[in-house]
């Protein structure tokens, strides 16, 4: 196989009854059989009794990785993706991708440990993944699959370990990322590691996740989940943090039955319209708009959606126009789904010899900020845009970001910048309680009679 990536309590097995029966899903690309909808659905069972009936327990999902392209091939080997998840729960299951693969990707066997850092488990951690009942599964091209439910108790930053053999050869879906190590995968012929706890033989860590592409919990009388749908910038690209995971600790100071989970999904270069050509050559991926379905509106209790993405879409041509029109069908979509969703301005970003910016870019940039901004179109609008922009210690200049926050390519925030668009989200534009801060990881000081620039 080619190289291809916090708060801890495990509990023992759950009885048959105490948990929701978990049913296989195959989900294919359009969408024929979908999996639980979190929605609201209308029902022709009647009750006699006006006793508020108890609290059930529901599949939310708790941790996401955006499958972008097919990347090499895996052949009787075995991958663990490692997945910290948002909230915890008293039972997990996992989704199985194969969006890109070129023939049905067989599991022969797959498990779930606790993370005991690098490959190896919490020993004592280690749960055998069943679907449909049976230890293995075929994923048919371009589907999903939901696993049983593991009766698996975890708790809101823990970081799980997933391992998924084939005993076959497959196009492996992956998700590319950044520098942190996501997961370890062993060579070709490495054979069937799953109940490996110390993880010999997973000898290759890698900054891709690979196959596993949603974690879900089972939670009683949780909030929806928000998810967010971005590029890089959500990507944390630059940046030791990203700012899904500070939100996600200011969200943590609420009680535990009030914490939503926040999951990231989004991809490095990623576009949302398909005006744009964006895939393995580009980097980008399917565009927001034909995965808004896959990664978020589809996914298991989820409440709304978060949609940052079109500064891509400008850069690689596209008109302001035909960014707006994204953000229609968007919205028509996550509507049409009964969620929310929520849009972000987009960030300020200058010129490099890499990745040149035009002052006609910049215009477009602000024209859809603008309609953003003041359409009503949204259910709501975070400006974080506002938060990172150059408008401290005596400078006034909107349109680029500030130089304590800028990673260095005047494009992508650094880990001072996310924390402050973290900080900048205004928690009742999500429906939430008033979040105290984090700590700021630099000072500032506000221009006088400076603010943003529109159009």
């Amino acid at each position: 196989m080619a190289p291809w990536v916090k708060r801890s309590v495990v509990g023992g097995t759950l009885a048959a009854a105490a948990i929701v029966a978990a049913v296989l899903v195959v989900v294919s690309t359009e969408g024929d059989t979908q999996p639980p909808r979190r929605h609201a659905t209308t029902s022709t069972t009647t009750t006699t009794t006006t006793s508020p009936l108890a609290a059930q327990p529901a599949w939310h999902v708790t941790w996401g990785s955006a499958m972008a392209w097919g990347s090499g091939t895996a052949s009787n080997a075995t991958v663990r993706d490692l997945a910290t998840v948002a909230t915890g729960g008293q039972a997990v299951r996992v989704r199985v991708s194969n969006l890109f693969g070129n023939s049905p990707l067989v599991v022969g066997a797959a498990s779930l440990g606790v993370s005991a850092g690098g490959p190896a488990l919490v020993p004592g951690t280690l749960h055998p993944i069943s679907f449909g009942g049976q230890p293995a599964v075929t994923v048919p091209v371009g589907g999903l699959v939901y696993s049983d439910a593991v009766p698996m108790a975890v708790s809101g930053g823990e970081t799980l370990a997933i391992s998924v053999f084939t005993p076959a050869s497959d196009l492996v879906t992956v998700h590319p990322c950044c520098s942190r190590i996501l997961g370890y995968v062993s060579p070709n012929g490495g054979g069937d590691l799953v109940t490996s706890v110390d993880g010999r033989g997973l000898s290759i860590a890698s900054p891709w996740e690979r196959w596993v592409d949603a974690v879900d919990v089972l939670e009683t009388g949780a909030p929806g989940s928000i998810v967010v749908v971005g590029d890089s910038i959500t990507e944390g690209f630059n940046s030791t943090t990203r700012w899904t995971d500070v939100l996600q600790q200011r969200i943590d100071t609420l009680p535990a039955a009030e914490q939503p989970a926040v999951v990231n999904e989004a991809i490095t270069a990623n576009a949302l319209t398909s005006v744009v050509h964006t895939d393995s050559s580009t980097g980008g991926g399917p565009s927001g708009v034909s995965r808004l379905a896959r990664d978020a509106l589809d996914q298991a209790g989820v409440s709304e959606v978060v949609l940052f993405l079109g500064t891509n879409d400008l850069w690689f041509g596209a008109t302001a126009d035909q960014v707006v029109a994204g953000y229609q069908q968007a919205i028509a979509a996550t509507h049409q789904a009964g969620l929310r969703i929520v849009g972000v301005t987009l960030l300020p970003r200058g010129s490099t010899t890499n990745e040149p910016w035009s002052s006609m870019q910049q215009a477009a940039l602000e024209q859809v900020d603008h309609w953003i901004l003041t359409s009503g179109a949204f259910d709501g609008v975070l400006d974080l845009s506002a938060a990172v922009s150059n408008v401290y210690g005596g400078a006034c200049a909107a349109t680029q970001l500030f130089p304590a926050y800028d990673s260095g390519d005047h494009l992508h925030p650094d880990a001072a910048g996310q924390t402050a668009i973290a900080d900048a989200v205004d928690a009742s534009v999500l429906a939430l309680p008033t979040l105290p801060p984090v700590p700021a990881l630099v000072g500032t000081v506000p221009t006088p009679g400076c603010s943003r620039v529109e159009s």
